[in-house]
């Protein structure tokens, strides 16, 4: 299924498909994110445009219903563009531009019309259909609804429930609106019925709006609701430049991509990640993974920063939540990673921009690492020197797949990605205190240290296979090959050898490596899940069990270079230009999936736009073809010397 993507800053945004057909509850033209509501507001579904001409009708969109489709709007459909997006249709001799604009700093939505060739007598009839609903819910007809139209200040205003925002509505220029309410029942979603969901709901219709046609006719249909972004002044990500026409047509992309993951709260103007569209909020961890990607990556350093505030603001009991909230007490910590991400994120700020900008977050560091050594709720420095977290039933990292509140892949209590990214963390707070003279610091994790660098290999290397366990219980390891392995290799400091990276990496390309990420479990195991599909809990089986994750290509394309050198890492680098271009053109358009299937095709699932996965692409090119692109041009200047010394 392809699908289109527009946001605005406010996280506002609107999807749909190239045909208009809704497939998922989330299509729709306008699905707002503002203050003092629980989840974002779907409150439009289409529009549907009826034009009149000589006794003639043409309808322009189209629902599913249990048995057909109407309108067949596609029918009359000649072309479509992403940017915008917009349309282009002939009716008869009537030919019609129509273009969807977000407003980038409010929740308004501006539907412009361009027909030409209209003759004298035709007519456009201009009908909403609204859902007013939580962006994960489903409307039903129901006698709390309030039908009336209102007379505002431009056009009407529509009032639907008592608890949710005022709809304002008008067409420029002005065009009157016709009192006809109605319900279109049982309109159908189908990706929702295969993901095992209801998929059946009622749009409701106040009426429409009457404007006569002549020859070429321009005109705006826009509706508006309460929400304004903050006046900020904020420069628009953009990526480096390459030398490879290739590189840097993909690298445009994913900035793009990128951009439409930022918003502003409405009240207050915070800034935010919004995980994917259209159905996640603003996730701790994936903020903090995505970060430099994002953000790092496009020259966004001030936004960057803004949004580590965000997150050191809402730490519950000294830790980084993975759902933020407005406060610390809404928000929900229960991920450890989230946390070690932050220190990596610093410490990515620091490599990069130096250590005055990172120094306003040094004491946070601190404080991490030393609630994590004095313990919380699950979570210790053990007596060797590693972190034991033991949430059950609920997980504590990335890998959070819950049935009936129970992780699908346990972790407890020795995960080998939270100990690689402790060991990473615990080695950069050491080498800041040692700069800055934190004698109480070194004290206290000198000896974890020590102990910590005596036993990870110990606890997780397995020596004949020639891999680390994927976690340890405390008795025995986990010999599961997956990919969590990878941040033993990919992180600036690393507990393994080249050697024993060298090892892993050949293991994992073999059983994990596919053309769009990693495998989460190898395939010969008994609970590998080749395709992830059906109902809620069928999918949860599957999502950490062999299903492939784009963003697990960064920490890969790291490891490759710490293990086999530069030059294989680009290579890798231009086998992802090559084997993801396609993709931005299919699915979600200029977005990269959530997920996709473990099994050839390697189907797109999950959220047809994830943050991660667009901005971990993006950083390893950025990291790998910037840097042969400098070598090339410092290649270029010795060649040049040379040259002029030998003709001298």
């Amino acid at each position: 299924m392809r699908e289109w993507l527009t946001t605005n800053r406010l996280g506002s945004f609107a999807m749909g498909t190239p045909g208009r057909t809704p497939e998922r509850k989330y299509h729709g033209l306008l699905t707002v994110r503002r203050a003092g509501l629980a989840e974002p507001l779907h409150v439009l579904s289409d529009l549907n445009e009826v034009i009149a001409v000589g006794g003639k009708t043409f309808e322009l969109a189209s629902w599913h219903y249990e048995s057909t489709q109407h309108p067949r709007g596609f029918e009359h459909q000649k072309a479509f563009n992403p940017a915008g997006p917009s349309w282009q249709y002939e009716c008869g001799e009537i030919r019609l531009i129509r273009t969807l604009e977000l407003a980038p700093d409010r929740n308004e939505l501006r539907i412009h019309y361009h027909f030409s060739g209209a003759p004298h007598g035709a007519e456009l009839r201009l009908s909403p259909l609204f859902t007013a609903r939580g962006v994960h819910q489903l409307a039903y007809e129901n006698p709390f609804l309030d039908g009336r139209s209102y007379p505002a200040e431009r056009g009407v205003q529509f009032r639907l429930y008592r608890d949710l925002p005022a709809i304002d509505c008008w067409c420029e220029p002005g065009a009157e609106f016709e009192p006809a309410g109605y319900w279109n029942r049982k309109v159908k979603y189908p990706e929702e019925a295969r993901r095992g969901y209801p998929d059946q709901e009622d749009l409701f219709c106040p009426g429409y709006f009457r404007v006569a046609l002549q020859g070429d006719t321009r005109l705006t249909l826009t509706l508006r609701l309460p929400g304004e972004a903050p006046e900020i002044a904020e420069t628009p990500g953009q990526a480096p430049e390459f030398a490879d026409p290739a590189v840097q047509d993909f690298a445009d992309a994913l900035a793009r991509a990128a951009g439409q993951f930022v918003y502003h709260e409405a009240a207050g103007g915070k800034p935010g990640v919004i995980a994917g569209f259209p159905w996640f909020g603003e996730w701790g961890r994936d903020t903090l993974i995505a970060l430099p990607g994002l953000l790092f990556d496009t020259g966004r350093i001030e936004l960057a920063a803004a949004i580590l505030d965000r997150c050191v603001a809402c730490r519950r009991d000294g830790l980084i939540p993975n759902l933020l909230g407005d406060t610390p007490e809404n928000s929900d910590w229960f991920s450890v990673d989230a946390s070690l991400w932050f220190i990596r994120a610093v410490q990515d700020l620091h490599t990069r921009v130096g250590k005055a900008v990172a120094a306003r977050w040094l004491p946070v560091v601190y404080d991490i690492l030393d609630t994590l050594r004095d313990g919380t709720p699950g979570v210790r420095v053990a007596d060797n020197g590693l972190l034991s977290v033991d949430l059950r039933p609920r997980p504590g990292s990335w890998m959070d797949a819950q049935i009936d509140g129970h992780a699908v892949t346990p972790r407890a209590p020795f995960a080998v990605e939270l100990n690689a990214l402790f060991f990473n963390a615990l080695q950069y707070g050491l080498r800041l205190a040692h700069q800055g003279g934190e004698a109480a610091f070194l004290d206290r994790w000198s000896p974890v240290k020590a102990l910590l660098e005596d036993n990870f290999q110990q606890v997780f290397w397995l020596e004949d296979a020639g891999y680390l366990a994927d976690c340890h219980d405390g008795d025995q390891p986990d010999t599961s090959l997956r990919p969590n392995q990878l941040l033993a290799a990919s992180l600036p400091f690393k507990p393994i050898s080249r050697q024993q990276a060298r090892r892993m990496l050949e293991a994992v390309t073999r059983e994990l490596r596919t053309p769009f990420g990693l495998r989460t479990l190898a395939p010969g195991h008994e609970l590998y899940r080749g395709q992830i599909i059906g109902n809620q809990a069928e999918r949860d089986r599957a999502y950490h069990n062999g299903t492939v994750w784009p963003w697990l290509l960064g920490p890969y394309v790291d490891a490759v270079e710490y293990a086999l050198g530069e030059q294989a890492a680009r290579q890798e680098v231009a086998r992802i230009v090559q084997d993801f271009r396609p993709h931005l053109d299919d699915a979600c358009i200029g977005q990269v999936s959530e997920i996709f299937d473990g099994d050839a095709p390697f189907t797109p699932r999950g959220a047809p736009a994830q943050a991660w996965s667009v901005a971990e692409l993006l950083r390893v090119v950025c990291r790998h073809a910037r840097r042969s692109d400098e070598r090339s041009r410092r290649a270029g200047k010795v060649l040049s010397g040379s040259s002029g010394a030998a003709t001298r």
